[in-house]
C-alpha cells in the first residue's frame, strides 16, 4: 500500500518509528512495510488493524483500485467490495487519483532534495 507524507507523520505522532512501518520502493514511493504476507499494522490475535482509526488514505480507500489505464476497480480479492454503491466507488475513484497524485508529487519532491 502507498502512503503519503501525511500519513507517515500521523502514524509518527501515533508513537510508531517511521522505518518500522515503511521502506521506499525501487520507484521512490513510500510503501507500508510487509512482514511476511501481512502489513506491519495487522494484529494477528485480533484478526484487525491496530491503527485502523489511524489508517493510511490508501486503506480508508480500499477496495477502490485503479488499472494501469486509470479505470476505476473493485479489488476482487476483496469480501466486502460488493457492498459499495456506484457513488462510493465513483467518489473513493477521486479521491485515489488525488492521493497518487500527492504521492507521486511528494516522491518526484523527496528525490529532487537528496
Amino acid at each position: 500500500m502507498e502512503i503519503c507524507k501525511a500519513d507517515i507523520e500521523r502514524l509518527e505522532r501515533r508513537g510508531y518509528e517511521r522505518s518500522d512501518f515503511f521502506c521506499r520502493g525501487a520507484d521512490g514511493i513510500p510503501k507500508l512495510r510487509n512482514v511476511g504476507a501481512y502489513c506491519y499494522f495487522y494484529d494477528h490475535d485480533r484478526k484487525r488493524c491496530k491503527e485502523y482509526a489511524s489508517r493510511p488514505l490508501g486503506c480508508v480507500i480500499y477496495p477502490v483500485n485503479l488499472t494501469p489505464e486509470g479505470q476505476v476497480v473493485i479489488d476482487s480479492l476483496c469480501p466486502e467490495g460488493d457492498s459499495l454503491t456506484r457513488d462510493e466507488i465513483e467518489s473513493k475513484g477521486r479521491r485515489l487519483r488525488l492521493l497518487l497524485d500527492t504521492i507521486n508529487m511528494e516522491s518526484r519532491e523527496s528525490t529532487r532534495s537528496s
